[in-house]
This record gives C-alpha cells, sequence and structure tokens, in this order.
C-alpha cells in the first residue's frame, strides 16, 4: 500500500505549499525540455529538474513563512531583511546537489546562478562567485529557523519527486561550512576558462527555463494550456494562393516564379542558415512564411521535435501588416488563428490570448504571451535579440523558446553594422548547440554571414536584372534647402509624390510649404503624431487618398505603400534602397527616385545629425557622377556599399561584447563593458512619453489611468493596466526633455487635455515643439 506524506506545512506563496510549487514547477520544466533536440533533453534533463526542485526551498525558513502571512506594513519591513531572502540558500543547495550528478565541472555553478538570480537579473559573475563569513553566518541562521519536522517532511517529498539525496539539517549545515571553500575554487576555475560563448548559452538556457517555468507555475497550474498545436501546415500558403485571385501582370509573374523557385528547393537539414534575397515588392513575406512552413514539416518528419517559427521584423509599423498576411493564410486553411498558433508580440502588445474558444485573465495572458506560446511568432528585433543577448530577467524568459526555432529576419539591413561581428558569433554558436535554423530576408543582404555560408534559396541576379520599374536620379551635386526642394518639383502634374525626410523638422518644414497647396491633397507622418492617426493615414495612403506625402523614414521599410516618384534626404544607401521601393511598387509606370543633399539654415546636412559619417561618404562616393541608376543595377552598387561598411567600419563594439559574453560578464558596477551594455536601438537624446487626447475615447482611457491610483495592490494595479496598456500607447508619443513647450506632466507622463491642444499638438504634424533655433531629429 502506498504511504502518502503529509504536507510540510510550508508555503511558498499564500495558499500554495511549497512542496507543490516546487514539483510543479519541475513539471513544467520537464515539459518545456521535452520539446527540445534530443541531445538538449540528455544534456539538461537532470540538472533542470534539480534546479527547479531547490529553486525555493530556502522559502522553508521561519523568516520567510512569517513574511507571507504579515500585513502590507510589516511586509514592507521584512522584505529588506536578509534573513528573509531565500535565493542564496536555495542556491547553495542546488550547488552541491548537481555535483551529485557528477556532470560537467563548471554545471554545478551554472546551476547555482541560475537560482541565486532567478528573483533578478543576471550579474558578472565573479561577484556572484564571492560566499564569506558573514554569507556563512546568515545561512546557518536561517538554517537553524526551518522547523526540523517540516524539513523532513519537504526533504522526502523532493526526493520522490527526483532529488538524488533526502535534505535534511546535518547535510546542509555541511554544504554551507563547505561552501567558503568551495567558492574560493569556483573563482580560480573561472578565472582560467576557456572563453567560450557556449556558456553563456548554456546559463541562459537554464536561467530561461527556471523563469518560465517557475512564473507559469505561479499563475497558470494547468499544464494543458502549454500543450503544443500539432498542425500539419507545410501548404498552408499554396492553399491560400489557389483562393485569392491575383492580378496578371508582369511583376506578378515575376512573384509567382520567385514563389516557386525558393519553395522547391529541396530541404537538407544540414544547412541551417538560409538566404532569400529578392526586390523589394516580389512577395518575400508569403514566400519565405511558405518555404519555413515547409522546413518545419521536414525536420518533424525527420527529428520527431516540433519547431516553432519566429518571425521578427524591425519596426512596429510592419508587424500589424504581415500578422494580418498570415491571419489571412490561416484563415483559408480552415482554422482560426487563435493566439496559441498565431502571436504578436511586443511592448505595445495587446494583452488578449485565445486557446480553443477560450480567453484568459490579463495575469495569464502575460504569462502566455511573454513566454511566446504559440506555433508562429511575429515579433520586433528588439525583443529577439534581447532575448539572445541581454541580463535581464524579463528578456531571458523566453530564451529557452529559441532552441530549435526557425528564425527569419526580415528587412535584416536594419541590424547596425556595429553588431554584426556579435550577432555572428551568437548566432553560430547557438545553431550549433540548440537545433536552430535561420533565415535572413531582404532586398539588400548584408554581409553579416559571408555568401558561402548560406544556402541561396534563388537566383537573385535574375530578378534584380529583370526589373525596370524605377529608376534612381542623384542629385548631389549640390545641396539644396528645403524651399529649394519645394522649386525643384512641380507636385501639381497630376503623379504621386513621396518625400522621404530625416529629421522632424526638415519634414515639418516641407510639409508647410506644400500643404492647402491647389490640386494637391496632402498629408504628414512622423513619430510627434500619435500612433493611432498615423495607422490612419497610412491606411488613406494605400486607398490613394493623397498625392502627395511628407514623412520620415518610418515608411521606408516593409511598408506596403506605393507612389509614382519618391524624393529621399541622403541617407546610408541600404536606407536608399528601401526608400525606392516605395516606388512603382507594382511596376505599372515608371518611377523615378530622387536622391537630394538638404542642409538647414545653418549650411549643415540633415543627414548628419543621425547617420554615421562614414556611412553617408560611401554612399556619396558610390552615387557621386550618376546621372541615373536603372533598378537592374541597385543589386551591384548594395554589393559595393557592403563590401566598403565592411572594411571600413570598426567592429570594436562588438568585440566588446563578446569579450563580456565569454567572460560571463552580464553587468558591470564600473566603465567596464559588460552584456547589459547591448542595446539594439541607441537612445540619442532622453525622451519622456507624453498621452495626446485628440477625442473622446482617448479621455476615457486616460480617466482609466487616473484611476489605477485608487487600485493598492500593485501586482492587480499592473494587471489592470495591461488589460488596455495596447488602447493606452495609441495616443502616447515621445519628445525631447529638453523641448521648449513642455507639456503639462502627470507623475513621469506628460498629459495634454483636449482644452489646451492647441497649444501643444497640431492636428496634422503633431506635437508643436517652437525650437525655432534647433533640429528636432525624431
Amino acid at each position: 500500500m502506498e504511504i502518502t506524506l503529509p504536507s510540510s506545512n510550508l508555503y511558498s506563496h499564500p495558499g500554495r505549499f511549497l512542496e507543490e510549487h516546487l514539483i510543479g514547477v519541475a513539471h513544467l520544466s520537464e515539459l518545456f525540455l521535452n520539446e527540445k533536440p534530443a541531445k538538449i533533453k540528455e544534456q539538461f534533463h537532470h540538472i533542470s529538474r534539480i534546479i527547479a526542485l531547490t529553486h525555493d526551498i530556502g522559502k522553508a525558513t521561519s523568516y520567510f513563512q512569517k513574511y507571507l502571512i504579515a500585513g502590507e506594513e510589516e511586509k514592507k519591513s521584512l522584505k529588506n531583511k536578509k534573513e528573509t531572502n531565500h535565493s542564496l540558500f536555495s542556491s547553495v543547495c542546488t550547488y552541491y546537489l548537481t555535483k551529485e550528478l557528477k556532470s560537467a565541472e563548471i554545471y554545478p555553478f551554472f546551476a547555482f546562478l541560475t537560482v541565486r538570480r532567478h528573483h533578478g537579473n543576471l550579474r558578472d559573475v565573479m561577484d556572484d562567485a564571492i560566499f564569506d563569513e558573514e554569507d556563512r553566518k546568515l545561512l546557518y541562521k536561517q538554517l537553524e529557523s526551518i522547523n526540523t519536522g517540516s524539513l523532513s517532511i519537504l526533504g522526502k517529498r523532493l526526493f520522490e519527486a527526483g532529488l538524488p539525496m533526502v535534505l535534511n539539517n546535518k547535510i546542509i549545515s555541511l554544504w554551507i561550512d563547505d561552501f567558503v571553500h568551495e567558492s574560493g575554487y569556483i573563482r580560480k576555475y573561472l578565472r582560467k576558462m576557456n572563453d567560450e560563448v557556449s556558456h553563456y548559452i548554456n546559463i541562459n538556457f537554464l536561467y530561461s527555463l527556471l523563469l518560465d517555468a517557475d512564473k507559469s507555475d505561479v499563475v497558470i497550474r494547468d499544464t494543458t494550456l502549454f500543450e503544443r498545436q500539432v498542425i500539419k501546415n507545410d501548404t498552408w500558403v499554396d492553399n491560400y494562393k489557389v483562393k485569392t485571385v491575383f492580378p496578371i501582370s508582369q511583376i506578378n509573374n515575376l512573384r509567382e516564379k520567385a514563389y516557386y523557385e525558393v519553395t522547391e528547393n529541396d530541404i537538407n537539414l544540414d544547412n541551417r542558415i538560409y538566404s532569400l534575397n529578392l526586390p523589394t515588392g516580389l512577395g518575400k513575406t508569403l514566400t519565405s512564411l511558405s518555404f519555413v512552413l515547409k522546413l518545419r514539416e521536414t525536420i518533424k518528419s525527420q527529428s520527431n521535435v516540433n519547431p516553432r517559427i519566429v518571425y521578427a521584423l524591425p519596426f512596429l509599423s510592419i508587424i500589424d501588416q504581415n500578422a494580418q498576411v498570415f491571419e489571412s493564410v490561416i484563415r483559408a486553411n480552415n482554422t482560426e488563428p487563435d493566439t496559441n498558433i498565431l502571436l504578436k508580440h511586443h511592448h505595445l502588445s495587446e494583452m488578449f490570448y485565445k486557446k480553443d474558444e477560450s480567453e484568459f485573465e490579463t495575469d495569464e495572458v502575460k504569462i502566455l504571451i511573454e513566454g511566446w506560446n504559440a506555433e508562429i511568432i511575429v515579433t520586433t528585433f528588439v525583443q529577439l535579440f534581447h532575448t539572445l543577448i541581454s541580463n535581464r530577467n524579463k528578456a531571458i524568459r523566453k530564451f529557452h523558446r529559441l532552441a530549435n526555432a526557425i528564425i527569419i529576419l526580415d528587412e535584416v539591413q536594419s541590424i547596425p553594422i556595429k553588431y554584426w561581428s556579435l550577432l555572428r558569433t551568437v548566432f553560430t554558436k547557438f545553431l550549433e548547440l540548440f537545433n536552430c535554423y535561420i533565415m535572413f530576408v531582404t532586398a539588400t543582404e548584408p554581409l553579416i554571414f559571408e555568401r558561402e555560408e548560406m544556402k541561396k534559396l534563388i537566383n537573385r541576379d535574375f530578378y534584380f536584372n529583370s526589373l525596370d520599374r524605377v529608376s534612381m536620379k542623384p542629385l548631389l551635386n549640390k545641396s539644396m534647402t528645403i524651399n529649394d526642394l519645394r522649386e525643384y518639383f512641380d507636385i501639381t502634374n497630376g503623379k504621386t509624390y513621396l518625400f522621404i525626410f530625416n529629421t522632424i523638422t526638415s519634414a515639418k518644414d516641407f510639409y508647410n510649404l506644400v500643404k492647402g497647396q491647389e490640386g494637391v491633397s496632402s498629408t504628414y507622418l512622423s513619430t510627434h503624431v500619435t500612433p493611432k492617426e498615423r495607422l490612419q493615414r497610412i491606411q488613406e495612403i494605400k486607398t490613394g487618398e493623397y498625392t502627395v506625402v511628407v514623412s520620415t523614414q518610418l515608411v521606408e521599410a516593409g511598408v506596403d505603400i506605393d507612389f509614382d516618384i519618391a524624393v529621399r534626404d541622403i541617407a546610408p544607401l541600404d536606407s536608399i534602397n528601401q526608400a525606392s521601393g516605395r516606388c512603382n511598387r507594382n511596376g505599372n509606370n515608371k518611377g523615378s527616385v530622387y536622391i537630394v543633399d538638404l542642409k538647414d539654415s545653418r549650411g549643415r546636412r540633415y543627414a548628419s545629425y543621425i547617420y554615421d559619417s562614414v556611412l553617408l561618404d560611401i554612399t556619396q562616393k558610390i552615387l557621386a557622377n550618376r546621372e541615373e541608376i536603372q533598378e537592374k543595377i541597385f543589386l551591384e552598387l548594395i554589393e559595393s556599399y557592403y563590401k566598403e561598411t565592411k572594411i571600413k567600419k570598426t567592429q570594436d563594439v562588438s568585440k566588446c561584447l563578446l569579450e563580456a559574453i565569454t567572460k560571463l560578464k552580464y553587468d558591470s558596477e564600473d566603465d567596464s563593458v559588460s552584456i547589459s551594455d547591448f542595446k539594439l536601438i541607441e537612445e540619442d537624446y532622453i525622451k519622456r512619453d507624453v498621452f495626446i487626447e485628440i477625442d473622446e475615447e482617448a479621455r476615457a482611457i486616460w480617466q482609466r489611468y487616473i484611476n489605477l491610483k485608487n487600485i493598492d495592490d500593485l501586482f492587480l494595479r499592473k494587471n489592470t493596466f495591461d488589460s488596455f496598456k495596447a488602447d493606452f500607447y495609441q495616443y502616447v508619443i515621445s519628445i525631447p526633455v529638453n523641448v521648449k513647450n513642455t507639456p503639462p506632466m502627470f507623475g513621469e507622463m506628460g498629459y495634454i487635455k483636449q482644452p489646451v491642444l492647441a497649444g501643444f499638438y497640431d492636428k496634422e504634424t503633431g506635437f508643436i515643439t517652437k525650437d525655432t533655433k534647433s533640429v528636432v531629429i525624431w
């Protein structure tokens, strides 16, 4: 007869027994690990179970148990006491239990780190390897406070669940004494450790696995919610194309040819890196999706694993656009695109998650979305790359989802050149260790990987040589002012014009010159216009409502709009090439792309405010003395551009960050470079968020925001805000903190209500800066 052990009467969270939580986390950790490749499961099965079963064992102390049942005021004082902290106690237990596995010499310390920092961010591992006499006394004090009977029951329950021994006071006290010596040995090992990216990847994987299982167990205890969808979807795009009518045209014939050339490639799973290099407007979104769905089915049939697809893009503006295409494809196959199949994730994601007709509460939704619990995830470069390279708990939580994933990088030319070497090294090792595949999708293929390292899916030369949609006309022999530009172009000639500027100041000044002109319908786009209005204007542009559109660079990559003539202030050549993709996109009547060199009233190039001078110089030299460049030459020019940038642009930033990665220097208290210094998007100056009350819906949403202060429970307050955060940020813009026209403040947030709107916000051009002598960049 099986004997059921009584409860330990120790709690991990209010109303949850400690052993139940630890075993629940172990079950989820195993569930998440089981979808990984066999090699990874074998490597991490035992260690991840020990980590899960011990990560909160320090909560057994009377100090933590008292904290759990304390009132709000007492909790605040107890929370900051060292005795209440449970991570160090737990991590020492994890360390010695992992040593019992006789695994790789450094793995016990990796397990220690994972548990030590699971309630915070990762730091410099050399700091975490310090354990002194004060730490020893603290852990003894905590151990002595644990009820012996409760620890005995807890130890037996965890042994039954998979620990290699039964924990008791004597064993733990020996470990505490020994760890003073052991930590010295660890520091010596770390100083002599080989510089391997694999150590970083393995730590992040274990850390991620624990974080996801821990947070998921606390909020969602029903493990069936994490079960994967089994869908055979390799013909989804084919079926969609059969049901969709595409007009007969030369450009559609090329799209069709490219589609079948890519999707009929024989798939060899030894190829890990793929390249889809096609001119803009040739259907890369559908083609890439179809190929990776076929790749996914091949992996499933040959390897018995079910890869997730992570589709990453550089800009929020094109995430919704591409996700809508995917939704249409899924619906065409008689499948509802529920969130567990197709998930959009970025920092402004709507807090909504649906599976099999069930919708979930906000706290559950947050866990499911931020954990990438879906078959296809559409996300931003920021989310992806800050998952790969970060010290932050929240970012790394989904790191393990990239194991065995197929990653699509669309518009990959947007990755800063200074990070090419870093990403190449990290991706190379990640693909090797975790059975991943990566696909670069671009019209301008940067040299992150060498050509021979990638499997080319298409004869790109044929498609570039087949196109004659636009000609590029550099007007760079003489710089222009905004007034000169206005005089140069006759915008009343019946053609449609897109003007792309490098700064908000130059875009706004030009728009004010052309708006209201007879025979011209115009609109304006920049980040100083609320997201709600920008999206509405883009939809209007797509329906042909305007003959002249004046914009900053936010439209130049991926946004599906089309004009007869595009005019671009000088920029790096890859940006110019992207801008040309907004001109005669569908190959109707030949379009023209003009490149101009605009200067401000002080004679300074607007381009110099935001672009690297070396990149501008390379571009200038490539375009110089060319009166007209046909589209078939674009590929040759962009190849020259990338070769020059690789020679002239330093990879020092990458080298410093790679050194931090190999030294496991996640964070630093001095000026030395650490992993935490990686930022895909650099902020040129400090910004302030401002809520613009442009309509009644905005007023109602602001009132909901104000009402948050009435919710005392911080967790509930955050969940409540998350439930309408996506709607809230439709009315939020970011402005420089030092702008002269400072808006009224509500805490850290600027707030412009309707009665004072006219003094701060123009209905056409957005925020009114009143900075007449300075250039506003973004």
